[in-house]
């Protein structure tokens, strides 16, 4: 049987409002926001991606406050992505000026 079967109004205002209350008092999640790191890997690693790491971070912290869980998961995701792919492309750029500079040691061309 389907809900259709059970409620005899399925489309009535109360099951609209009763899953938006569900969705609005939520238990306080922890939602990492990874502002530290965002900041480290913006100095150290990759600037252009860095930037919308401390971005996203900055926005999950301000909507974790605020109580908005899940938009806070998505802006924690997004920082962690750009932080990944930041800290990723930093270290290859890293290892790559190393190998640049041993194969021109090798070569005698300094």
């Amino acid at each position: 049987m389907s809900d259709f079967d059970n409620n005899p109004n399925p489309w009535a205002a109360s099951n609209v409002t009763d899953d938006f209350n569900f969705q609005q008092n939520q238990t306080p999640v922890n939602v990492p926001d990874y502002f530290v790191s965002s900041i480290l890997v913006t100095l150290f690693c990759c600037l252009p991606l860095g930037i919308p790491a401390i971005i996203f971070s900055a926005k999950a912290r301000s909507l974790k406050a605020a109580g908005q869980y899940q938009a806070a998961v998505e802006q924690c995701n997004k920082a962690k992505l750009f932080t990944y792919l930041a800290l990723g492309l930093g270290l290859l750029a890293i290892i790559g000026q190393i190998a640049l500079q041993i194969a021109i040691q090798s070569q005698g061309l300094e």
